[in-house]
């Protein structure tokens, strides 16, 4: 089944490339509109129920042999996700093997995305969004300088919206198929439904 799905996998056709030299595209950073433009056609378009978009997500981990056992209880609180209780009730072998989204206060949704680190981030003000910081990074073990404010929180800034801190959807990778990641079911996922017709703000971030 899931090399009927191969296609949802690829990059989705325009998205810009990371480490071409004079090509900066994918950054959302030093006054580049590439990807702000496309949030803005986005931002444009009808806004999709919530509900259907958790069917759109259950139905496509279905059709790729993931066993979906949160179906219709996609929706948390986030400030009462405990990762390691989603990890143990779906088998999951990692706490980050997890797909989730969030949305802005009049409902889009601003950006698919994968592992531990819900967050609803977002600038203070343009002054920001060049900002860097010492993060650091469990899997390298080391601090990193990173971008202090994820490319989601710019692009919703930029178009005057807030999140909406009410809720996250999450879904639960119970068993990647084997040769996958979770990477690879974000980005499928976030393309998937593109296809179905959903505006996703943060059009490219899956694709990374």
């Amino acid at each position: 089944m899931i090399e009927k799905m191969h296609r949802f996998f690829q990059s989705f056709p325009d998205t810009p490339p990371i480490g071409v030299k004079g090509d900066y595209r994918c950054s959302v950073h030093y006054k580049n509109t590439y990807r702000l433009d496309k949030a803005k056609e986005q931002y444009s378009l009808p806004i999709v129920d919530i509900y259907d978009i958790i069917n759109y997500t259950n139905d496509f981990l279905e059709k790729i042999s993931i066993v979906v056992k949160t179906k219709d209880s996609n929706k948390y609180n986030p400030l009462q996700i405990d990762y390691k209780e989603i990890k143990r009730n779906n088998e999951l072998v990692s706490v980050a093997d997890i797909v989730w989204m969030k949305f802005t206060n009049s409902g889009h949704l601003g950006v698919v995305a994968t592992s531990n680190d819900i967050n609803f981030d977002i600038p203070l003000n343009e002054n920001e969004y060049d900002k860097k910081e010492w993060r650091y990074n469990p899997y390298k073990r080391k601090n990193e300088l990173v971008w202090k404010y994820t490319s989601s929180g710019i692009l919703i800034h930029q178009l005057g919206e807030y999140w909406d801190t009410s809720f996250v959807l999450v879904f639960p990778l119970s068993n990647i198929p084997k040769g996958y990641n979770r990477g690879d079911i974000e980005k499928a996922v976030g393309n998937y439904l593109i296809h179905k017709g959903v505006p996703i703000i943060d059009f490219y971030s899956h694709n990374y």
